[in-house]
C-alpha cells in the first residue's frame, strides 16, 4: 500500500511541476528597431529586464551603421555593418544611451529598461 501511494504521489508531483514553474522565469518579449539611413526607428524605447531588442538594418547597404552604448548599466555593441540584424537581451534595469559610431551626432536613441514586473 505504501508503494502504491508513493507512485501516485510521484506521478502527481511530476504532472504539477511544469505548472508550478511556469511563472518562475520571465520570458522576455522581442522588440524591433529599424536601422535606417542615419536614424534608429523608434528613437526611444521602453522594455523590461529579460526583453530582447533586435536592430534590423533597412539601409541601402552602402552606409555602414552600428549600435554602441554611450552610457548605461552595461556596455555592448554590434558589429559595423550595412545589412542584417543584431540582437541584445537586456539583463540590467536603467537608461541606455545608444549611438552609431559612423554618425555620432545624428544617429542616437534611448532604451529605458524597467525591472521585470512580478506576476500576482
Amino acid at each position: 500500500m505504501i508503494g502504491r501511494t508513493a507512485i501516485v504521489a510521484a506521478a502527481f508531483m511530476a504532472a504539477a511541476a511544469p505548472v508550478a514553474f511556469a511563472g518562475a522565469s520571465h520570458h522576455g518579449k522581442t522588440r524591433t528597431v529599424g536601422v535606417n539611413d542615419d536614424y534608429y526607428d523608434p528613437g526611444k524605447l521602453t522594455v523590461h529586464v529579460g526583453d530582447k531588442v533586435k536592430w534590423v538594418w533597412h539601409a541601402n547597404g552602402f552606409s555602414l551603421h552600428d549600435v554602441y552604448v554611450d552610457s548605461g548599466p552595461t556596455d555592448f555593441h554590434s558589429p559595423t555593418q550595412g545589412a542584417g540584424s543584431y540582437s541584445y537581451t537586456f539583463k540590467k534595469a536603467g537608461t541606455y544611451k545608444l549611438y552609431c559610431t559612423q554618425h555620432e551626432d545624428d544617429m542616437t536613441m534611448t532604451v529605458t529598461v524597467k525591472k521585470a514586473s512580478k506576476k500576482k
